[in-house]
C-alpha cells in the first residue's frame, strides 16, 4: 500500500483557483484541509480493518412471489 502526502491548505488552494476556478482564502483553506486530512486518515483505518471475505449483515434476496405483481 502506497502511502499517500497529507492534505494541506497549499493543495486545497491550488485545486480550488486551477480545477473548479473558485479561489479560497488561507484561512478558508486551513480549516478544510484539516478536516479533509481527518477523514482520508478515517477512511485509511477503514481500509486496514480485515473485511475482505466478511459479508454485509443486511443482504437483498428478492424472491418470487405468486399473483400480480403490480
Amino acid at each position: 500500500m502506497s502511502t499517500r502526502s497529507p492534505i494541506t491548505p497549499k493543495t486545497l488552494q491550488s485545486v480550488a483557483a486551477e480545477l473548479s476556478g473558485h479561489p479560497i482564502s488561507a484561512e478558508k483553506a486551513a480549516a478544510h484541509a484539516e478536516i479533509f486530512e481527518n477523514i482520508m486518515q478515517m477512511i485509511a483505518s477503514l481500509r486496514d480493518l480485515p473485511l475482505k471475505n466478511v459479508e454485509p449483515a443486511v443482504i437483498f434476496r428478492p424472491v418470487e412471489r405468486g399473483g400480480d405483481s403490480k
